[in-house]
Parts: C-alpha cells; sequence; structure tokens
C-alpha cells in the first residue's frame, strides 16, 4: 500500500531522531578515512550531512518521491507486469525502483526498501541482455540502458553491500564486465571509429521504441549526450571491476579519452547545442564520472570543462513563467530548466553563487531518483546569488540569441533561434520566443513527440512555429527514421547589435528553406527589441517564383487559456496575466488571419495568428507588437511606409518610440536608427 501521511511523518521523523543522535556525539566513531575504502559518491563518514541534506526544504519533493512508495505496486510490476523484451520503459522502472530503495534504505536502513531494492536487483539480472542494441557483428551494444544499468548496479552493490549475497554480487559483476564494460567500450569505440563501424540494429523482439533504424547511430550518437551516458557506464564498470577484471585498464582509458573528446567539441560560451534540458542530464552523467574516477582511481579530469561557463549559460536559459518557475527556453526538446544535480556539484566545486542560485530555485531539485547525486553534491554553506557580471544581451556561439530585462517571472525575454544543425533540434530556423509579465506571448512548443507515429510530431515542424512559411511550406526538416537527430538547416546572423534598453538582431535562413525545394533567395528576419514592452519584426522574403508568404505567431494554450483574435489590420494574443497586440503592415496584399494546427483535439489545441501574403517574388512584413500586463491598456503606435523605410512612432505604457527602418537596394540587412 502506498504511505499515508502519518507513515511519511513517521519516516521524517525517524530520521530527525537519527539526526539528534548524531548530533549528540554519541555515535560510533568513523574509521580514519586513509583506513576506509573510498565510496563512488560518498563515504560513511558523509552519511550525516546527506540525512540532513534531504530534509532541507530544496529536497522535500525529492525525499518525498524517494520515500512515499507503493511497494505493493512496485512488487506487482516487477513480478508481473516487466517484460524482459523491454528495455526502453520497463527497465528503466526497475532501475529506479532499485536507486530509490537503495539510496533511502543506505541512510535510514528500512526492510521494505532493502527487500523492494532486491526484487528490483534480481529482476533487472534476470535481462538477457541489459540495452536493446547490436553492433555489425551482433554483439551487444550499451549505450543508454546498458549504461544506466551499470551505473545503478554499480552504486547498489555498494550501497547494500552489507545485504547483498555473494551470489548476488558476483552476479552484479559478471553483468557488469559483460553487458556494461565491454559493451559500453564497443559502443564508443564505434562512435569514435564510425566510418569503420558496421551497422547497429536492435534486439529482435525489442518492444517499447518508436519505429527508427538505428543502423547510422555510430555516426549520429558520436558529438550527442549519448556519447557521455555510456561514457558514464563504461566508467561505473572501470571502477566497479578496478584490479578485478583485465580489460578495466583499457576500459579507463577509453574512458578518459570521451571525456576529452566531448570537451574539446563543447562551444567555449558554455553553451550547450542539445538545449537546457539536455545539458542537466549530459552533465549529471559527465560529473558522476569526473566524481567516480577521481574518488576510486584519483584520475582527475575536472579542468576539462569550464564548469562555471556552463552555469551561465544554465541561468541563460532559465525563463521562470507564472506558476512555471522551472520554465525554460524552449528551443528544440527542451521543457524545463536546468535541474539542480550539475548545479549542486558545480556550486561546491567552484564556490559558485549563480550555480547555486538556481539550483535552489523552485523546481530544481525535481523528484527523479538521480537528484540523490544532488543531494550527495549540495553544500548549503555556498552563498546564492545571481551573478553581477550576468549579461541581459547574449549572442551565444551557437546561434541563439537573448535579450531580456531580468531574471523573474515578471520580466520580459526574447528569443530568436538561428544557427545550424543540432541534435533534438526543430525545423525552427528564425523563429521566435516572447514573454512578459509571467507569461508565454510568442510560443516555442515544448512536448513535441519523438514518434513519427504520433501526430505530435508536428510540433517539430516550422509551421508549430512563430516562424515563416512559403506557400505553406516549412523549412527542410528529417523523417524521423534515425530519431531525433539533427537535420541539414541552418540560419545565419547578419548583423546583431545591444545598446541601453535595446537589441537588434538580422538573422537569413534561406538556406534552410532551399533545402526543402522552396525558391528561396531570402529569407530574412530583423528584431528591434526596445525594452521593455515593444518588439519589431521585419520579415524580408525574396523568391525565384511567386510564391504565397504566411508568418505564424504561436499561442501558448497548453493550460487552454491561450486566446487569439484578428483585430483589423493586427490580432491580439491573451493570456491570463498578459496580453500582446501586433499591428502589422507589410509591401503588398496582407491580410490577418487565425487557425490552429491540424491535431486531434484530445491532444490539445494549439492556435496561431497568421500573416497571409499574397503570391508575389518578394515579400516585405513588418509586425509591430506590444505587452502588457493584465488589465492594462497598450499604447498608440503607427507604422509609416516611405521610399526604402519604414517608420514606427507612438508610446506605450510610457515608453517613447521614434524608430526608422531602412530597407532600400542595396542594403543586405535593414538599417535601423533609433
Amino acid at each position: 500500500m502506498p504511505h499515508t501521511r502519518r507513515q511519511f511523518l513517521r519516516t521524517g521523523l525517524s530520521l530527525g531522531a537519527l539526526l539528534a543522535v548524531r548530533g549528540t556525539g554519541q555515535a560510533t566513531p568513523a574509521a580514519p578515512a586513509a583506513a576506509a575504502p573510498r565510496g563512488l559518491l560518498f563515504d560513511a563518514s558523509d552519511l550525516p550531512r546527506l540525512r540532513a541534506n534531504v530534509q532541507r526544504p530544496e529536497f522535500r519533493a525529492f525525499w518525498a518521491f524517494m520515500t512515499t512508495v507503493d511497494f505493493a505496486a512496485e512488487e506487482r510490476f516487477l513480478h508481473q507486469e516487466l517484460r524482459f523484451t523491454n528495455h526502453m520503459q520497463h527497465l528503466l522502472r526497475a532501475q529506479t525502483i532499485l536507486m530509490r530503495s537503495a539510496f533511502v534504505h543506505r541512510l535510514i536502513p528500512d526492510p521494505r526498501h532493502l527487500a523492494l531494492a532486491r526484487s528490483a536487483l534480481g529482476q533487472i539480472l534476470r535481462y538477457p541482455r541489459w540495452d536493446y542494441l547490436r553492433d555489425g557483428r551482433q554483439l551487444p551494444v550499451a549505450v543508454m540502458r546498458g549504461a544506466g544499468t551499470g551505473i545503478a548496479l554499480a552504486l547498489a552493490s555498494e550501497w547494500l553491500a552489507a545485504d547483498l549475497t555473494p551470489a548476488e554480487q558476483d552476479a552484479i559483476s559478471r553483468g557488469m564486465a559483460t553487458e556494461v564494460g565491454a559493451a559500453c567500450h564497443r559502443g564508443l569505440h564505434d562512435m569514435t571509429h564510425h566510418d569503420e563501424a558496421g551497422p547497429w540494429s536492435l534486439n529482435a523482439g525489442e518492444e517499447g521504441l518508436a519505429p527508427m533504424s538505428v543502423q547510422h547511430w555510430p555516426r549520429i550518437l558520436d558529438a550527442t549526450n549519448l556519447r557521455i551516458i555510456c561514457t558514464a557506464g563504461l566508467a561505473a564498470a572501470t571502477c566497479h571491476l578496478q584490479g578485478r577484471h583485465p580489460d578495466a585498464p583499457q576500459w579507463l582509458a577509453m574512458t578518459r579519452d570521451s571525456l576529452q573528446r566531448y570537451a574539446a567539441r563543447l562551444p567555449a560560451d558554455g553553451s550547450f547545442d542539445e538545449g537546457v534540458g539536455y545539458w542537466d542530464y549530459t552533465f549529471a552523467h559527465y560529473i558522476f564520472t569526473l566524481e567516480i574516477l577521481r574518488r576510486k582511481l584519483g584520475v582527475d579530469e575536472r579542468a576539462l570543462v569550464d564548469f562555471p561557463a556552463q552555469a551561465r549559460y544554465a541561468l541563460e536559459m532559465s525563463m521562470p513563467t507564472a506558476g512555471h518557475p522551472d520554465d525554460c527556453i524552449s528551443i528544440g526538446d527542451a521543457a524545463t530548466a536546468a535541474g539542480g544535480v550539475p548545479l549542486a556539484w558545480i556550486a561546491r566545486e567552484f564556490r559558485d553563487a549563480g550555480a547555486q542560485y538556481l539550483a535552489r530555485q523552485p523546481g530544481s531539485m525535481r523528484p527523479a531518483w538521480t537528484t540523490a547525486w544532488a543531494a550527495i553534491w549540495y553544500d548549503p554553506a555556498v552563498p546564492a546569488r545571481l551573478p553581477a557580471a550576468a549579461s541581459l544581451d547574449r549572442r551565444q556561439d551557437l546561434g541563439l540569441v537573448i535579450s531580456r530585462t531580468g531574471w523573474t517571472e515578471q520580466d520580459s525575454v526574447v528569443v530568436l533561434r538561428s544557427g545550424g544543425p543540432v541534435n533534438h533540434e526543430h525545423a525552427d530556423r528564425n523563429s521566435l520566443l516572447v514573454t512578459a509579465h509571467g507569461e508565454r506571448l510568442l510560443n516555442d512548443p515544448v512536448h513535441a513527440s519523438y514518434s513519427t507515429q504520433d501526430p505530435k510530431w508536428l510540433l517539430r515542424q516550422t509551421a508549430a512555429h512563430t516562424a515563416v512559411l512559403i506557400d505553406g511550406q516549412g523549412h527542410v526538416y528529417h523523417d524521423g527514421r534515425d530519431g531525433v537527430n539533427s537535420s541539414p538547416a541552418a540560419a545565419t546572423i547578419q548583423d546583431y547589435r545591444t545598446g541601453l534598453g535595446w537589441m537588434t538582431v538580422t538573422s537569413d535562413a534561406a538556406d534552410a528553406y532551399r533545402r526543402a525545394g522552396l525558391p528561396a533567395r531570402l529569407v530574412q528576419r530583423t528584431l528591434i527589441y526596445l525594452k521593455p514592452g515593444v518588439l519589431a519584426i521585419l520579415d524580408r522574403i525574396q523568391l525565384d517564383a511567386a510564391r504565397p508568404v504566411q508568418a505564424r505567431f504561436q499561442v501558448c494554450n497548453e493550460d487552454g487559456a491561450g486566446r487569439v483574435t484578428a483585430t483589423g489590420p493586427g490580432f491580439r494574443i491573451d493570456r491570463p496575466q498578459a496580453s500582446l497586440r501586433a499591428r502589422v503592415a507589410g509591401a503588398g496584399d496582407l491580410t490577418v488571419g487565425t487557425g490552429q494546427l491540424d491535431l486531434p483535439a484530445t491532444g490539445g489545441v494549439y492556435p496561431y495568428a497568421e500573416l497571409r501574403s499574397a503570391p508575389a517574388r518578394e515579400h516585405t512584413l513588418l509586425t509591430l507588437c506590444t505587452t502588457a500586463p493584465r488589465g492594462a491598456e497598450h499604447g498608440d503606435l503607427t507604422l509609416t511606409r516611405a521610399a526604402g523605410s519604414w517608420r514606427l512612432t507612438g508610446s506605450h505604457r510610457g515608453q517613447s518610440i521614434q524608430v526608422t527602418i531602412a530597407v532600400a537596394e542595396g542594403l543586405t540587412v535593414p538599417s535601423i536608427l533609433l
């Protein structure tokens, strides 16, 4: 049965009582550190600190997840529902059960958690293979599930050491040798030498996976987050079998090589191409690898990555909104801001107040068993504050442009997605994301499907973004046959400038549209952001043949509270806490309408406003947006067209606007006079 509230409180009280006993000095003294073997992530002497950490407010949701367990349901899953041909969901759930109960039992010995952990361990050990992949010789390859299983079993072997039988420990070690060490080594070898690797394939009869081909994965995964998950699994096998397996030295060499290769590919500014959600996942495992190598083998690779720069990237990508403190700049498959696992380590290792600030934000310590690593690494003595040098305007090395007024949910954020192909991307070149007054007002979709069989695959396409369509078509993307890897699409920033209270940027995505077979010579978007509440969007499209053009503006409606209406020469978007009003003008025949994505309503309704420009070889669309909090009026702004230029004048909520945009022939990018 699930824990009742009383049972949960009793668990908390037993931990509190244990802490009180520790505090009196009555605990048995720990052995001298030099005489005790080091644990993978912590030593016995660290237990009082860990017990105190999990009782802190930051870890409240995590600790409730760890200790509020329906033991009967979990046992039923393990022994009646689990299928050994399902690695993606079932093996993952078994790993979670094992790690949750093993960690809780290590901190607070509990026979129920011990019994459940041993049940999960027994079922995991019954899997014939620990991953769903095979290499060109049909030998097992461990990348995602196999590596994760290796991490889980290395930790469980240590955390449950006093309660496991020699037979259980021996079974763990045998599996770690064949299904983790050797299989992760194969995976990293093929990623590193992908031009020589044979095609990968799936286990026969594998369940729970979206339809896809994995034959090209050695090349595709080489520079992605899964290289690091595989590396972490190999490190776990290396440390678990050190001195007990003849291949451990070469596994260590491959682990270090992979860490170094991956670090060498990272952008110098600390940004991360797969988005902030995958940064969290990737660097939790990268740091796990650094920690266990240093603690168990004396190998210190912490200098490979500029981790304080990584923390600044995590800050740049945070975008709290009303009711969603862990909202993020959701470019690609990103859905939540950086979690506390890597941030807690960065804060501790570098006394980084900015990382600590983010780690303490609501929602950072999300309920997941890996958050145990954050509890292990967290140091509450590190101060938490925004970095004094935090920049309100950023052009990342990867082509993302971010301009903001601050870091609270009431601040405004404007984002332009330029740049090249990345893993976990969407067809989103030159797309926009705008938040203000706690609301997403121009939206970038979250929770797009990873399966081409799901209608929500559409959320990955240009049509689902605040972007330009040519004759209803977006730019090039892939068909998902290899997964959610990168496409050939790219956009290029042509101009970027900032000043006190303003930012301008121009980006051209014509190449991405040409690759989709569209007659594009120029698909240029210019943003003029006048902080805090005025944004002008100038779209210039030049084609080799006359085609109609559309510019879509997506509405956030995941909660059913987004509204859009066409209002004369413009449109209005309303959210519960704020609104956006747009005035539009064009060089040709321009109309404004509304619509919604062609998706089943059972999966959500996705409305948008749309500017429609009649067939022509050249199109100019100017959209002048203002934002305001709930109940506030929008200002009176006008758009005036003259020969070769546009004039924007008026005022909005006390903000005076006078802007001239010159688009005369011969100008590569618009000339902007503020």
